[in-house]
C-alpha cells in the first residue's frame, strides 16, 4: 500500500484543479474542438496504458500507429495501441 501525506500545499492544488474543472464544465465548446480534444485525450490514454503494460513505442510512434491506414499490416506493439484506441 502507498502511504501519502496530504499537506496544505497539495490540498490547495487539488482545490484549484477542482475549481478550474467546474468552471470549464460550464463552457460550451464547438463540436469540432470537443472532438479534437476527446481524440487527443484518448490517444494519450492509449499510449500511457500500453506503456504501463510494457509497450515499447514512444508517444510519437503510438500516435502514428493510430493515424495510419487501418488496412496496413501492423507490428504487435502498434496493433496493441490501435486496439486500445479503437476499443
Amino acid at each position: 500500500m502507498i502511504k501519502v501525506t496530504l499537506t496544505n500545499h497539495i490540498l490547495k492544488k487539488i482545490s484549484a484543479i477542482d475549481e478550474n474543472r467546474f468552471s470549464l464544465s460550464t463552457i460550451e465548446l464547438p463540436p469540432m474542438t470537443k472532438n479534437r480534444l476527446r481524440k487527443n485525450s484518448k490517444k494519450k490514454s492509449s499510449y500511457a496504458s500500453n506503456k504501463i503494460e510494457g509497450n515499447p513505442l514512444t508517444e510519437k510512434q503510438a500516435d502514428e500507429a493510430i493515424e495510419r491506414d487501418e488496412h496496413k499490416h501492423f507490428l504487435k506493439p502498434e496493433q496493441e495501441i490501435r486496439n486500445y484506441f479503437l476499443g
